[in-house]
């Protein structure tokens, strides 16, 4: 039966995350995905925090929000999700594998949305399960945004058998520019995104979850790419990030970004000693696109 969580405010991610702590060894199995949404109205952006963000992720500030912002509004939406009891997998130890942002028409500060988020797709992975979490902003009925982010449920299980990677071309490489990322990175955007997880934060609890030491968010280095080519971004486009190793803070990595003639962008953050690849990126110009079927975008 599907219900729908209908929220009033921004919830307390950290109560969330504390829930999701101490329900985490209660979730595990077989139980498919529950046909939940969750959805809040009325949201209005304060144009503080805006431009708090803009400057921990290196966007100008404006009065347009940066895809990856709204992201970020429907972040504490997939939380309440993820700690809801029909919620078969547990929050503690996942992984955002890849996410894609499709940007219908630039969004502007004072606009009220409305945005809505569920959960889809679950299928075996190698390492566990992998699921889908779609999100939508509206403004009225008009969709202006939406996101596809995959997360990986480690150790967890399924009937069926994971799928390869698809084949694709190497990652874009060659000179770029060089970035420094001080110790307090993952700090400072869990101050901007409400995303407080301990392997973000600091060197002590991201050792204790298997890391040498402290990580950045995916979504700082999808926002920090993004904004390193703002100015040649299209009015309506499709962003796709796969997360492919940890970025290590403090750290050196390198932006790559390759411009097509169509208008197309190949980019990638690598690591500047070994030149591996740590997140790969593609922007794609689209005049109009529609919602997301079976995780594909289609015209």
């Amino acid at each position: 039966m599907s219900r729908m969580i209908e929220l009033t405010s921004t919830p307390a991610l950290v109560k969330l995350y504390a829930a999701a702590v101490a329900t985490s060894r209660g979730r595990g199995g077989k139980s498919p995905l529950p046909d939940v949404q969750v959805v809040r109205s009325g949201i209005h952006v304060d144009p503080a925090h805006l431009a708090d963000y803009d400057q921990v992720c290196g966007f100008a500030l404006r009065d347009e929000l940066p895809a990856t912002y709204l992201h970020n509004l429907a972040f504490p939406l997939q939380v309440t999700l993820f700690v809801d009891k029909g919620y078969p997998y547990p929050l503690t130890g996942s992984v955002h594998l890849a996410n894609r942002l499709i940007q219908h028409r630039p969004v502007r500060l004072a606009e009220e949305l409305t945005v809505r988020v569920r959960a889809e797709n679950a299928r075996p992975h190698r390492s566990g399960v992998q699921v889908d979490v779609v999100s939508q902003a509206h403004v009225g009925d008009e969709l202006v945004w939406e996101g596809l982010a995959t997360y990986l449920y480690r150790g967890q299980q399924m009937e069926g058998e994971a799928q390869p990677r698809p084949p694709e071309p190497e990652a874009v490489s060659g000179a770029g520019a060089t970035w420094r990322l001080p110790g307090d990175l993952g700090r400072r955007f869990a101050g901007v995104s409400g995303d407080i997880n301990p392997i973000h934060l600091h060197p002590l609890t991201a050792k204790a979850m298997g890391f040498p030491r402290a990580i950045v968010h995916g979504m700082w280095s999808q926002a920090a790419m993004l904004a390193g080519i703002e100015s040649r971004l299209p009015p309506a486009y499709v962003a796709d990030m796969s997360f492919r190793k940890p970025v290590l803070i403090p750290g050196t990595a390198t932006f790559v970004a390759h411009r097509a003639p169509d208008g197309s962008w190949d980019l990638a953050l690598r690591n500047p000693k070994k030149d591996t690849v740590l997140v790969r990126g593609a922007v794609t110009p689209a005049i109009a696109v529609s919602n997301f079927v079976n995780g594909e975008v289609v015209g």
